[in-house]
């Protein structure tokens, strides 16, 4: 099963069949609006089987699959945390799509804060589990230094207790804060990299994750899509 993670700035309905082109089964979008609000048809019928939860109607974040991928919307309360949709893939295993966006005057250090306040209420669910994939937009990055660093580093010892590895430092043997490619381009800029968007599984579940080149992706967004197969 192929997967993709990606921010698309938003215009998700005139993006995506860039996207598409991917052709993934499985695609956790932050960033998008909400298809049953989209006045674009094609969009309607590319989110045939979706789940979306968001700001406001043109910027939330969705799980968009193919009409033969059965997802079920697990019922986990959010306690206001922003934004998580939990589902259960083809009775399979549990996937977590995350977009981080903290209602908070002080966001930087609170993004790695909020999936952790989100793991601590339902660690004890059943939900997280090693066989779960986890991937989105988290805007966690430990160069970013001082509490948020701080907070990454707990975030990881967290979902460590679940047995799941951030996959890209996994395969890659980057540390946190040393990664050598980037997923975020800050105003679109080459030299203002950054890595905000992550996957966590467990280790040896992805075998290969490929982030998108900088040259195509960033004429539509200021962050490159995650792409991996489980």
């Amino acid at each position: 099963m192929k997967i993709v993670t990606w921010n698309c700035n938003g215009k998700f309905h005139k993006l995506f069949n860039e996207i598409m082109k991917e052709k993934a089964d499985i695609y956790v979008i932050q960033e998008c609006g909400n298809p049953l609000e989209s006045k674009n048809e094609e969009y309607k019928e590319f989110a045939s089987n979706h789940f979306w939860v968001g700001v406001d109607k043109s910027k939330g974040l969705g799980i968009f699959a193919r009409d033969n991928v059965d997802m079920e919307l697990v019922d986990l309360e959010d306690n206001g945390l922003r934004y998580f949709i939990p589902v259960r893939v083809n009775n399979s295993f549990n996937l977590l799509g995350i977009w981080t966006n903290p209602n908070k005057k002080n966001k930087t250090p609170e993004y790695p804060k909020e999936i952790t306040r989100y793991y601590e209420l339902h660690k004890d669910s059943g939900f997280f589990n090693e066989d779960m994939i986890i991937c989105g937009d988290f805007n966690c990055d430990a160069r970013l230094k001082h509490v948020h660093a701080r907070n990454v580093f707990e975030m990881k010892e967290k979902l460590g207790e679940m047995g799941l590895v951030d996959t890209y430092h996994y395969l890659s043997n980057e540390e946190q804060g040393e990664e050598s490619q980037a997923t975020f381009y800050m105003y679109r800029h080459l030299d203002k990299p950054f890595h905000l968007d992550h996957v966590y599984a467990a280790p040896d579940r992805i075998k290969e994750l490929e982030i998108g080149e900088e040259e195509k992706w960033l004429q539509f967004s200021d962050h490159l899509p995650m792409i991996f197969e489980i």
